[in-house]
Formats: C-alpha cells, structure tokens, sequence
C-alpha cells in the first residue's frame, strides 16, 4: 500500500506517478522528480489536471505526490502544535523514507501552499524550484471570533441543512461559476463524506490552517533562494490580488519570480484552466531543471529546528527533539493552548456524532473503495436535487435558524400538498420572508470595509446580512443559494 509510517503516528498516504500515468510504491532515482502537495479538493493525485495519464509532466518527470495531514488518505494524531511548518517537518521525513533527492515542488492552493513555503525556509537543500498557486496571504482571514462560528455551521451544525449550505457556499467560492451541476455535487459529496462532523476533527484543522495567521517573517520569505513561480486566479473571491502582489514582493532573494495572474479563472485555477496551468508550469520547471539528476542528501533536522528557533525568537527551540514534526511549529504558546481547547471541543462533537445519524451525503464511498466493492454502488446523494424525494420539504416547515447564513427564514408553501395553513396568516405561496439577525461577532467586525462587503457571488455581503428578499411570482420557487450567506468566507483550498 502507498503509505508512509512517519513519526507521530503519521500515516502519510503517496503515490508515484511515471509515464503511463499508473500508481506506483517505488521511486527510480535514475529519473528526474516532481514532488507535488495534493490539495484536499482532490479525490486522488491522478484527478489533478497536472498529474493525469495525458500531461506533458510525465515525458520529463517520476511525480511523487503527497496528502499532507487532513488530506485525503493521510491519517494522523490531531495536536495542538499542528502548523505548516509541523507538516513541512512531515514532508521532510517522507523524503528521508523514500530516498528522494532534491527536487522541484508543485504546491496548489492555500494551506499546501503555506505548506511548501515552510518546507522550503526550513529545508532549503531539499528544494530545487518552487510553484504555488492560489497563495493566502500571511495574515489571518477571520478574527478568532468569528473562526468560532464555524462551530455552528460546520463542526457541529444544528440542522443539517446548515453544513449543506455552508459546504455549497465553499463549492461557490473556490470555482465560482466556473463549474457544473453535475461536478458541484461531486464536489459536495467528496466533502461531506471527508469532513461531515464525525470526521470534525480533521476538519477544524483544515479550516485553522486556512483561516488563521501564517506565521512566517518578511525576512524568513527572503531567504528563499530558489526560482519561485507564482499563479493567481483574477476571479479569486477569497485570496485577493493584493495576497499575491504582497507574495511577489516578498520573494526578494529568489534567483526568478515568474508571476502570472490567470486571466476569467477562479480560485481553483488549476482545476478549471488546466492547459495554461500545465504549460506555465512545465515551462518554468524546463528553465530551472538541474544540469543533472540531483543524488539523495538527508535533511537536515538539526539545521531546520536552528531556523524554527530564530523564527519564533526562542532559543530553546534548537534544542527540542529532531525526530519529532511537532517540534518544528511556529505556533506561540498562546495559540498551542487555544488549539488545544478547540481539539477537546472537537472530540466532544465527533463522539456525539458517531450516535446520531450521518448527515445525507456523507455516505459515498471513495473510488478505490467502490473498485474494492466489486459492484456498482448505490446512487450518491444530491445537493443539487436534496428536495426530490423527501415527503416532507424544508420549505413546508416552520420557521428554522439558519446558522451557515445568520438568516431566520421562513418559507411557505410550493404545493398545495405541502401548504401549512394557518387562519391567521394566510400567505401567498413561494413568499419568502427574510428577518436579518446581524451576531455579535459580526457587528464586532468593523474594520471590513464596503469594497470587501461588495466582493463575491451575486453582490453577496461577507458580513453574513442580506437586504430584504421580494416576493417571488408562484410559479418561481425560492433560490435557496442566493440568500444564504455565511459569516466568514469559506475558502480552505
């Protein structure tokens, strides 16, 4: 099986990718290597755009892709240590397990791109090239306040209907509209069956390691000598021009920054403009390949932890233990404590899960687990077309909380069948009424200024208020999508 045992029970799932596009366990080292970091949006490696059968990486290139703690098949101990530059650690022990020499590195998206930055500061030696796309800034995109109201719409949501929202708005803010009924669903039930709340744990660390700060220093960015290629999305809703621009400045020692911003492409670039993606990327890695094959050097740990004690000006950490990934966080001892509080609650929420029941989608199966099955599987569930089969509709029910959206909705009737009567309050069928219920957190939040309130799906506003809906014609039903909006931005990629 692909999997690495790596200290502190770290269980990383690879795969080798080599011509023909097949999965493999052994690394030629005769070949020239791309060490690549899967984003969670990915089913599998093979699924990337850049690493399927036909890309024109496989005529240079032995890929060896790798699932960071919380991705994909990777299995690990959640601790409150837990940062980029914990996983860059785990990298580096990947790379000791198989032997990989030098090599160039392909992150895509926010949290592998945070990821292979650290990686690269701490292990310089061990990298030739860099490419990252869809870079986060190295600030963070919530207040830890607001990061808190994921409880309720993601960690540990009160109606199911609240994490179905919340997940769709995620689809919508990494692909924009640049994707299909079909693939959003896809999409949804990929992350619904990874990250519904019995699986809570990996998701808040996910989500901490998207949302919260980076904390990596001006001048740790600068030492970074090898060439960096830097992509951006001008669609991108939730990392701005401005995170990419502060990134294409920072890289001030880099021996070459190729930086590009994809023109009509959303966050998930890679994914939705795949042959400028792949070209871009495959030009830049052919400038900056290696007169020769490099040959195996072991990282240097000892070396690495020096850097992790002049990063978080402590002395004392060059003196902890090298075998272990926890030894290498950047975190303060402030953030260690609340994320230890959070894992507790966390843990409290996934046992409370495992006896009730799992949330309606959260039952697919992985594409490995359905060629393992011998048959075919049962059709997944929806998001889509949720409200189909159901005998009784949300839309017939009395009023409900919306947590995702911050909206009390109350909706009437779409068929007679389903008509709540009531002598009082007779209403007009389709009638959507919408009563705006701003949180505290959200009112707390003032520094968000009007042009970010402006930014996003359908003139959306990111402070989690919507203006009052009109009544709809009766023979229009409700678009469910275009008035709930969560609190924070959802963007983990």
């Amino acid at each position: 099986m692909p999997f690495l045992s790596l200290p502190g029970a770290v269980r990383m799932h690879y795969d080798v990718l080599g011509s023909p596009g097949g999965s493999q366990t052994n690394v030629d080292p005769t070949k020239p290597i791309l060490v690549v970091l899967c984003p969670f949006v990915s089913v599998q490696a093979s699924e990337l755009p850049q690493l399927s059968p036909g890309s024109p990486l496989h005529d240079t290139y032995q890929i060896v892709a790798f699932s960071p703690r919380s991705h994909g098949r990777t299995t690990s101990d959640s601790k409150a240590q837990h940062d980029p530059f914990v996983s860059a650690a785990d990298l580096a022990f990947a790379f000791e397990a198989l032997q990989l020499p030098p090599s160039p590195l392909f992150a895509p998206g926010s949290i592998c791109g945070r990821i292979a930055v650290a990686f690269t500061i701490l292990f310089p030696h061990l990298v030739t090239s860099l490419a990252l796309i869809g870079m986060a800034g190295r600030g963070a995109k919530a207040s830890r306040e607001a990061f808190r109201t994921l409880d309720g719409s993601m960690f540990n949501p009160e109606e199911p209907e609240d994490m179905h929202e919340t997940l769709a708005e995620l689809c919508r803010s990494l692909y924009n509209e640049y994707i299909s009924v079909d693939e959003s669903d896809k999409f949804l039930n990929l992350l619904l069956r990874r990250y519904n709340p019995r699986n809570v744990v990996h998701n808040y660390e996910l989500c901490r390691m998207s949302y919260l700060s980076f904390n990596v220093p001006e001048d740790a960015v600068a030492s970074i000598t090898q060439p960096v290629l830097l992509l951006h999305g001008d669609c991108d809703r939730y990392n701005s021009v401005q995170d990419f621009a502060e990134w294409q400045q920072l890289f001030t020692g880099a021996q070459e920054v190729d930086a590009h911003i994809i023109p009509d492409a959303p966050h998930l670039c890679w994914m939705t403009n795949p042959a400028e993606i792949t070209s871009r990327l495959s030009s830049f890695l052919c400038r900056h390949a290696p007169p020769s094959t490099p040959s195996y050097h072991a990282p240097d740990f000892p070396a690495a932890l020096r850097r992790v004690a002049q990063l978080t000006s402590n002395a004392k950490a060059a003196q902890r233990n090298p075998r272990s990934a926890e030894s290498f966080s950047c975190l303060s001892d402030e953030d260690k404590d609340e994320a230890a509080g959070d894992l507790s609650r966390m843990r409290e929420y996934a046992a409370a899960w495992q006896s009730r029941p799992l949330l309606e989608g959260a039952d697919s199966v992985e594409p490995w687990e359905e060629q393992a099955m011998g048959r075919v599987p049962r059709p997944k569930w929806r998001f889509s077309r949720r409200y189909d089969t159901l005998d009784e509709s949300p839309r017939s029910s009395t009023a409900r909380f919306s947590v995702a959206s911050e909206v009390f909705v109350q909706i009437a009737s779409v068929e007679q069948s389903e008509k709540v009567v009531d002598v009082l309050d007779a209403r007009p069928m389709s009638t959507v009424e919408v009563q705006v219920l701003p949180s505290i957190a959200a009112m707390q939040e003032s520094d968000w200024s009007d042009d970010e309130d402006s930014i996003g799906h359908s003139d959306r506003k990111d402070s989690g208020f919507v203006d009052a809906v009109e009544s709809q014609p009766s023979d229009i039903k409700p678009s469910y999508e275009s008035i709930t909006e969560p609190l924070l931005r959802i963007s983990l990629a």
